[in-house]
């Protein structure tokens, strides 16, 4: 009887740590970096979508692609990449001041602890890669390869890094392009497999 009960205490703690010290924080961070961050996104997501669309019109060469960029489903898709890319130099670049983070850190695996609220950072630089795979999966649809989504990861991620480098804006880390292509490949994956059981629930109906 006494096992059973420090059983379910254990249990209850566990499960109380994870929600108070994990899922709460990365729930409040979430909530607050849209409520600040996706009105601006938005609107410049609006202006880089008509600057793509003018661009590619004017620049573009076949008929097909230029009919299949500008339906209104692949649409939807670039202004919420372009609105999704802003939002992250946003949150990850101009919400900081000059100057403020100067450090480098190289080593793999040197921002994760022991504790479980030492890896809120970590966790959350997964999941704000996650829509970034999740839109370019939809985007191409007829390219399934992980590497193409990989070597988009890694060069999105890059980019931060050194834009927050040059700026002095963020800590240049190894951990933070492998936990954001993590975070893509698993957002290209979580993408990839719904819309594989729609397609098999849609064939059995149909």
């Amino acid at each position: 009887m006494q096992q059973i009960y420090l059983y379910i205490t254990a249990g209850s703690f566990l499960k109380t740590n994870i929600y108070n010290g994990l899922l709460l924080p990365i729930c409040n961070d979430t909530i607050l970096a849209v409520a600040t961050y996706l009105v601006p996104s938005a609107f410049s997501g609006i202006l880089a979508l008509m600057f793509f669309d003018f661009t590619f019109l004017f620049f573009g060469q076949k008929r097909r692609n230029r009919f299949r960029i500008m339906t209104g489903k692949t649409q939807v898709i670039l202004f919420l990449l372009f609105t999704y890319i802003t939002f992250v130099f946003f949150l990850s670049i101009l919400s900081r001041p000059p100057g403020s983070r100067t450090d480098i850190d190289l080593m793999p695996l040197a921002t994760f602890s022991h504790r479980l609220e030492g890896n809120i950072y970590a966790i959350e630089n997964i999941i704000l890669f996650m829509p970034f795979g999740w839109l370019l999966s939809m985007l191409f649809t007829e390219n399934k390869q992980l590497s193409v989504f990989l070597l988009c990861g890694v060069t999105f991620s890059i980019t931060i890094e050194l834009a927050q480098y040059l700026t002095q804006r963020g800590y240049l880390q190894t951990d933070d392009v492998l936990l954001n292509v993590l975070g893509c490949i698993l957002g290209h994956l979580i993408s990839r497999s719904i819309t594989d059981i729609a397609k098999r629930y849609i064939l059995h109906s149909g």
